[in-house]
């Protein structure tokens, strides 16, 4: 069973055996946390943040992509029911986007600001290629330092498990090898990008020439289900997450008193069935007024 989940990502189950059950159609995927909070976060958070590609600006007053990016989101309007992004997005200090940011982004301010995107792209990319250029004709020398390091680690610790991992407990930690450069900016992410937008199918095969194989996750390939999804049932309005996070969020924010152990809930659950009497009551009265 593992060595079958391991080659295929799919596990048995008792479902298959129903000859009416199609565990593939019939398992609902959610358009909000698979495109929104999966495939287009993917690309935003992993793939341009967390690897650098768009840079937070310096301290001494150097703009880079994200400086660029926030002067934009300063001078752009938007009415307020259809939300808005962060200040300092991309920044700790911006803090995480939820779905609806993200949604608000994918659909309207990344194809208009971020036809910024290209002109970051133009305006950083030589410096890019030229940190990339420069990171592997570096990497050479820093890998032969790191090669002599480990060597002198070996001989003062001859019976220490290798590990590759550098352990700041011990007294003597294994040196780590330099990772091999990466590029930062690709010419084809601001078009991959816009594709997004409109062609997931032709986004996953970019992505694929882009960043290889192992960069694409199970929501890459449950997005490509979705068509049948809506045929299914519906417009994605109609089943996707949003209703249930945001009550989720009241219900969150709600001023539990230091309850517990299920008493909010009954209380809850008592004045939804109060509200629910006094609504039946009142529609009584009024039918029998008229």
């Amino acid at each position: 069973r593992e060595e079958h989940f391991k080659r295929h990502g799919s596990r048995w189950s008792e479902f298959m055996r129903l000859p009416y059950f199609n565990l593939v159609r019939q398992s609902v995927i959610d358009p909000m946390h698979n495109l929104l909070l999966g495939v287009v976060k993917t690309q935003w958070h992993d793939r341009w943040i967390k690897t650098s590609a768009i840079r937070a600006p310096t301290q001494a007053g150097n703009g880079r992509e994200l400086g660029v990016i926030h002067r934009f989101l300063e001078s752009f309007e938007t009415p307020s029911w259809a939300g808005k992004l962060p200040a300092r997005v991309g920044e700790p200090a911006g803090g995480s986007l939820t779905a609806d940011e993200y949604k608000f982004a994918m659909l309207t301010a990344w194809p208009l600001i971020v036809s910024g995107i290209p002109t970051i792209w133009d305006r950083f990319i030589d410096d890019a290629n030229k940190d990339q250029e420069k990171a592997v004709d570096e990497y050479p020398g820093r890998y032969a330092a790191w090669q002599a390091e480990w060597n002198s680690w070996r001989e003062r610790n001859p019976l220490a498990p290798i590990t590759g991992k550098h352990k700041k407990k011990d007294k003597d930690p294994e040196p780590v090898a330099p990772k091999p450069p990466k590029v930062r900016m690709q010419a084809g992410e601001p078009e991959n990008l816009l594709r997004l937008a409109t062609a997931l199918k032709i986004y996953c095969a970019s992505s694929v020439s882009l960043y290889g194989a192992s960069a694409l996750k199970p929501n890459f390939h449950w997005a490509v289900h979705l068509t049948e999804q809506i045929q299914d049932f519906g417009p994605v309005y109609n089943f996707w997450a949003f209703l249930s996070e945001r009550l989720n969020k009241v219900l969150k924010n709600s001023n539990v008193n230091n309850w517990k152990g299920g008493q909010i809930e009954i209380s809850m659950l008592r004045e939804f069935s109060r509200a629910s009497r006094l609504n039946a009551l009142v529609s009584t009265c009024v039918i029998v007024l008229n």
